[in-house]
């Protein structure tokens, strides 16, 4: 997955797992569904893989760090 290349370079532990299901879940919403129906070239299609990288970039970026902090961490552990 060229996405899973791009994250390698970008951070320096991929939680694949995680990056996987994000993807997956932004790709099959309802937003981008619909954004993809309405894509008619090429350049749609490029324009629409772009805000779904983007928005899936800075949303693992969200997560990863909140990751770090110890609140969160204490609340995980209790899960």
């Amino acid at each position: 997955m060229r996405l899973l290349q791009i994250a390698d370079e970008c951070f320096e532990a991929i939680d694949e797992a995680l990056l996987k299901e994000l993807a997956a879940t932004l790709f099959h919403s309802n937003q981008y569904q619909i954004l993809y129906q309405q894509c008619q070239s090429k350049q749609d299609t490029k324009s629409a893989d772009t805000k779904l990288v983007t928005e899936l970039v800075e949303t693992y970026q969200r997560i990863s760090k909140r990751q770090s902090d110890p609140m969160v961490s204490r609340l995980n552990a209790l899960l």
